[in-house]
């Protein structure tokens, strides 16, 4: 049998940064004959180009092709309906364009499956692509797109339309591939599980000494968080709960890394609680950094929780690229970060709500030496088992089955 072939379509990609990015630019890295990009040269939350595209674009080992916007500028909250008129009129001009050269790009290149990869911007092209080309069409699926409410009915109807007419959804967590059968009502024999992989090469467990002085991390023990400081990842709760840490574990410092909306609001949090001297904000992580971030930490915690929109966490990357550091995990039980941590042995659950729940978890891991590095041993060597060549030969086997199909 030939090699399949997969065209992803997504409405933005590297070099901008986002989990989802991660995960389509990994499996085509792991796989450059077989799977292509289409996608966008402008970020579509400010109109803006994307920085470093066509550098980007010259050195990746896997074709890409760019239109200038996959979806509309995101509106300005408060938006009149003059503007909410106009986003309308572009979004269907520029619907029309991206249909056209999806179709282009499937033909031209003979790609077995299109993988639409941002079900509510593009889940709409699920019927048209069928019946323009003979591809397969799937949708790629994180989370939060199937769990957070709908912003409209008519929306929430369009996207279980396209869920069910799909010809296969990838779910990367158990969590996310329960809601498409429950909420959905999408077979389970259509929805391949497919969690998330890690870089091995990038994540490798090597520490140079000199990083922590370099990337500025305290030469103490530490605390490691990270992530784009939203309220789902639960660092406001992780704040809170940090000065009974403080007091219990003399010396330990806490070290958070991203940007975000919160980000002044959890400073002026640190202000208030008085916990200055041993909370640190790095701000942005440079993408070299990140490991040495992870594996000098002797513990990493996101206590994500789930929010009442249906906000949540689709799987949770950052617990195995910190596993694969040598770095146990404390997780928020809730969403799809039940896939990425194994309770008990890789790391702890908690419940992200509960400050006390929180801070008691990183005093009983801290003041455990022994746990602790069994927790370490433990995650580094299932970090191992989910490289990312594994789970795009994973992926491939299930879009193969479906060109099999045809």
């Amino acid at each position: 049998m030939s090699q399949v072939r997969c065209l992803i379509v997504t409405t933005h990609f590297r070099p901008l940064i986002g989990g989802a990015l991660t995960v389509y630019d990994a499996l085509a890295r792991c796989a450059p004959d077989q799977i292509a990009l289409l996608t966008a040269s402008s970020d579509y939350t400010n109109g803006h180009e994307v920085d470093g595209w066509r550098a980007f674009d010259r050195d990746a080992p896997y074709e890409i092709t760019r239109l200038a916007a996959l979806r509309p500028q995101m509106l300005a909250p408060g938006a009149g309906i003059i503007a909410k008129i106009i986003s309308k009129f572009k979004g269907l001009l520029i619907n029309r364009r991206v249909l056209r050269e999806t179709t282009r790009c499937a033909l031209r290149g003979n790609f077995d499956v299109v993988c639409i990869g941002a079900q509510d911007a593009l889940g709409w092209m699920v019927k048209p692509l069928q019946d323009r080309t003979n591809a397969k069409v799937i949708i790629y699926v994180h989370g939060e797109e199937v769990s957070q409410v709908a912003y409209s009915d008519k929306a929430e109807s369009q996207r279980k339309t396209a869920l069910k007419a799909a010809d296969g959804l990838t779910a990367v967590s158990s969590f996310t591939a329960g809601l498409l059968s429950t909420k959905y009502g999408v077979p389970m024999e259509r929805i391949q599980l497919q969690n998330n992989g890690v870089d091995l090469q990038t994540f490798n467990g090597v520490l140079r000494v000199t990083d922590r002085t370099k990337y500025r991390l305290p030469n103490g023990p530490y605390v490691f968080s990270c992530g784009r400081l939203v309220e789902r990842k639960g660092f406001d709760k992780l704040i809170e709960a940090w000065p009974k840490v403080a007091a219990a574990m003399p010396g330990v410092k806490l070290v958070i890394g991203g940007k975000g909306p919160l980000e002044a609001g959890l400073i002026a949090s640190i202000a208030k609680l008085g916990i200055g001297d041993s909370v640190q904000m790095l701000g942005w992580i440079e993408e070299g950094a990140l490991a040495s971030c992870y594996g000098f930490a002797d513990l990493f915690i996101m206590p994500n929780r789930t929010m009442p929109d249906g906000d949540t966490e689709g799987f949770g990357l950052v617990f195995l690229e910190a596993a694969a550091m040598g770095t146990p995990s404390i997780a928020g039980r809730a969403g799809g970060a039940v896939d990425a941590v194994i309770d008990g042995e890789t790391g702890l659950f908690v419940d992200g709500n509960n400050t006390g729940e929180i801070s008691s978890a990183l005093i009983e891991i801290l003041s455990n030496d022994t746990r602790r590095q069994a927790m370490a041993k433990a995650a580094q060597k299932h970090a191992r088992t989910q490289g990312w060549q594994v789970k795009t030969l994973e992926f491939l086997d299930f879009v193969g089955r479906l060109k099999s199909c045809s």
